[in-house]
Formats: C-alpha cells, sequence, structure tokens
C-alpha cells in the first residue's frame, strides 16, 4: 500500500473527527457539519471544537484541538479562510494526519485568497498535514455511515466511488443517484485541490475494497502527468466528466475553484490514452458507472438486439454504427430458435423484432437465443410501451436472463435494457433498477452504455485482466 493510500485512509475512514468551528446555531456551517456527523451511525469519537462553548449537542466543546486529551484522526474545518492557517498548525502540533477544509474564501476570490491557500499548504507540507479542499462540500461514506459534510442528503450504499470538484453539483448528483436506485461507495468533494487531488482519489478508490467503477467531476487538473500514470495504473474502469470546455466554461471554473481548464483537445487525447471514459453530462456520467458496476464487460463489440418495435431496434442498430459498434448477423443455429419463437410475420434476424404485442416467452426466449450465439457480444433488449405491450413481462424476462447468467446457465454477456414509454412501464423499470440491471430510457443511452462495456473490455486485455 502506498503512503497516499494510507493517508487517505485515516481521512476516508477516521476513529476519532474534531469539528473545528462547531457552532451552537441553527444553518450555520459548523453547526451542520457537526449534525451531519451525529446524525448518522457513525461509531467514532467526535469533538466539537469553539472557544466561546462549553457544550454543543450534547458533547463537551474544546477550545482548541490541543486541549483535546485523546488522539484525532482528522479535523472538518469551517471556520472563516483567515483564521485557516493558525488551525492547521495547531492540527500538525497535535498530530492530526489529515484535514478536510470546507471554509471557502481562497484562490476561488482571487490573488489575495491564493495567498491564504499558499500559507496554508506551507504549513500543512510541514507539520505532515494532508489536505482536502479548501471551498469543499466535504465527504460522505454510505459504506462507513459516516456524513463529514456541511449539506444534508446521504447515498444509498454501491459500488460506485465519486469525486467532484463541485460541491453544490456533487450534491445534485448525490440525489440524481438516490432517485437512479444507483449505489455509491464514497463520496468525495475535493474543491480547489491545493493537496490531494485527482490522481490521489484515482489511487485510492484503485485501492478501496467497496469501490468497483470510479466517477470523476473535473474542472482541471494540474499535475497531468501524475493523473494520466495513476488513470493508467489503475485497474477499474474510470468515467469522467471534464467541464470547461468552452472559453466561458474556463472563465466561470477559474472563478468557481480556481481552476486552469487548459486545452480541451489535450484533456480528450490524455482521457482517451489514459482509457478514462469521458461523459458530456451528470446524466451520461451515472449511465456509464451503473452499467460497468453491475454488468462484465464485453469481449467484443457486437451487439444483439431485441424490441418489440421495428423502429427502436432500427434506432439502436443507427446508434451502434455511429458509436463503433457491429450489429451482425445471427448464426443459422440462432435464427432457426428464433424462427420457432416469433409469430409468422417477424423475420428473425438482428435485430430481432418480437412485434408490439410480445410478452415474456418471445422476449426470453429470443434473448437466450442471441446470448448463446458465438456472433453476439453484449444484449441491448428493448420494450417500446405500445398500449398492448406487456411491460412486466418485458422486465420479467430480462431478469430471468440476468438471473441464469448467475447461475452460469447462459453466457456471461453484458445485457442493457432499454425502455421507451410512460407511467405505467416506470413501475417496471424501478424493479430493474432494484435487481442492478442498467435500464435507459433513450436508446442512445442505452447503446452509450453498451460501448462503455465494450471499452472496459478492450482496456481489461490491454492491462492483461479478465
Amino acid at each position: 500500500m502506498s503512503k497516499t493510500v494510507e493517508d487517505l485512509k485515516i481521512i476516508f475512514s477516521p476513529k476519532s473527527i474534531a469539528v473545528i468551528g462547531a457552532s451552537r446555531t441553527h444553518m450555520k456551517i459548523g453547526h451542520e457539519t457537526l449534525l451531519n456527523v451525529l446524525v448518522h451511525r457513525y461509531e467514532g469519537k467526535v469533538y466539537p471544537i469553539n472557544p466561546n462553548a462549553h457544550e454543543i449537542m450534547g458533547l463537551r466543546c474544546y477550545s482548541s484541538v490541543l486541549e483535546v486529551e485523546g488522539d484525532i484522526d482528522m479535523a472538518l474545518i469551517t471556520v472563516p479562510a483567515r483564521a485557516v492557517p493558525k488551525v492547521i498548525r495547531e492540527c500538525a502540533v497535535k498530530g492530526i494526519k489529515g484535514a478536510i477544509i470546507i471554509s471557502a474564501g481562497f484562490s476561488e476570490v482571487g490573488e489575495e485568497g491564493k495567498k491564504l491557500e499558499d500559507d496554508v499548504l506551507r504549513i500543512a507540507k510541514e507539520g505532515g498535514v494532508r489536505i482536502i479542499g479548501p471551498n469543499t462540500m466535504g465527504y460522505k461514506s454510505p459504506i462507513d455511515d459516516l456524513d463529514a459534510s456541511f449539506v444534508f442528503g446521504m447515498p444509498y450504499k454501491g459500488p460506485i466511488g465519486l469525486a467532484s470538484q463541485s460541491g453544490a453539483l456533487c450534491l445534485g448528483m448525490i440525489h440524481h443517484a438516490n432517485m437512479e436506485k444507483i449505489g455509491l461507495s464514497r463520496v468525495i468533494s475535493v474543491g480547489n485541490k491545493i493537496d490531494i487531488d485527482d490522481a490521489d482519489l484515482i489511487e485510492y478508490f484503485d485501492q478501496d475494497e467497496h469501490t468497483k467503477v470510479i466517477a470523476m467531476y473535473i474542472e482541471g487538473i494540474k499535475d497531468g502527468e501524475k493523473f494520466y500514470n495513476a488513470a493508467k495504473k489503475c485497474s477499474k474502469p474510470i468515467a469522467a466528466i471534464k467541464s470547461g470546455r468552452t472559453k466561458s466554461g474556463a472563465l466561470a471554473a477559474s472563478t468557481h475553484t480556481g481552476s486552469l481548464s487548459g486545452s480541451d483537445q489535450i484533456y480528450d487525447s490524455v482521457f482517451k490514452q489514459a482509457d478514462v471514459l469521458r461523459a458530456d453530462d451528470t446524466v451520461e456520467l451515472f449511465d456509464l458507472a451503473r452499467a460497468l458496476a453491475y454488468q462484465p464487460p464485453a469481449d467484443g463489440n457486437r451487439i444483439g438486439i431485441v424490441s418489440n418495435g421495428g423502429g427502436a431496434g432500427i434506432l439502436l442498430t443507427d446508434f451502434c454504427e455511429i458509436y463503433g459498434l457491429e450489429v451482425p448477423s445471427l448464426e443459422e443455429e440462432t435464427v432457426d430458435r428464433v424462427k420457432k419463437i416469433l409469430p409468422p410475420l417477424s423475420t428473425p434476424r438482428n435485430p430481432v423484432d418480437v412485434l408490439g404485442d410480445a410478452g415474456f416467452y418471445r422476449y426470453e426466449g429470443s434473448g437466450r437465443a442471441l446470448l448463446d450465439d458465438k456472433n453476439i457480444d453484449a444484449l441491448i433488449i428493448t420494450c417500446v410501451h405500445a398500449g398492448y405491450a406487456r411491460p412486466r413481462e418485458y422486465a420479467g424476462a430480462v431478469m430471468k436472463l440476468v438471473q441464469e447468467q448467475k447461475k452460469d446457465s447462459l453466457p456471461d454477456k453484458p445485457i442493457v435494457a432499454c425502455w421507451i414509454g410512460g407511467e405505467e412501464i416506470n413501475e417496471v423499470v424501478v424493479d430493474l433498477k432494484r435487481e442492478n440491471i442498467p435500464v435507459y430510457p433513450s436508446t442512445s443511452r442505452a447503446v452509450k452504455a453498451m460501448r462503455a462495456l465494450v471499452e472496459e473490455g478492450k482496456r481489461r486485455k490491454k492491462i492483461g485482466t479478465t
């Protein structure tokens, strides 16, 4: 285990926390941060730090971390920016190894803030204190039941690690993930990244047993070579948004977290070389992460399609070709199997049109046949809510195929579901999401998710893993 991972473990799985700037006043950041730590089931010791209070929320309050008798693993700092250098110096004297600086007012506000930020980093380095932030929302860990942030809202537990340079967007992504029934392992708001950066977090997530997929929102990277090396070395898939792609967006990033965005073409090239999957927005980020977390990588780019609508099958075929995937012909044996399942009006070819009145048998039988086909590396199975379609039978067929794969009675090829319809079908979509089956409401999103699984298959072959 590297020194960086050891340092970050202390911050993200601390046995004791000091909330510096803890407040008795509701809605103040120091109050809300302490409240969030206490409201969940964090079992470590918590020390409120405020020289003007004796007790907060039933806990003894200390004037400084130097007054605390026990060891402190991590400090949550919420004091005004000008007070942060003194606080970091006291943390160093106390022997605290990690700090999350929630306080804002640093490089994102201009030159004076940048000087203050430099002072904080110098003091931290001299004292051996690792820093997350400043100007950060904090950190949330559903895995450890720890909410070390000032905003309320806990993600569901799951295998996706999320790092974001924007605190507000980070919170929005948490709520989006909860709405979509997507579980997260750890959520880290990195802010201005004066010390711990994206490369460090990639290294940490790569060693984290609870994380299978890394999702990131990035405004700027200060050390491109370090990021490239960390991403290239990482054994887990990485999906990322890089904002500030335009001149106006880059200017907005500089006033948000003090980031220098740089050339978007360079970022695009680095991401491709390091096998980082680039998403255009937060919805696509979670579309990719969901597929990567819950489905196996594809062994090739040959896609089988099952749909109850010819139009949806054509759209899927178009998008497959647009995104570099193939929709191949089926083996003769598969054609014979499908012909026995379909009514006479349907032609047994890829994409397979099971017709608008399809129920469980046509969906499940056609899907099974395509998964067994040696010309097919992955399957997209689609339901168009056409009035006389049977959404529950569609969902049941998808779940049955996934279940049979887990029993090793079907080849372990990725399955992506796609639904197009209204409220009636939404009920069964929730059932699919609860079973961690990637399901998408449009053909383009389904194909992009499948492309991520194809790219992950290529990446694993390059690094020699299966």
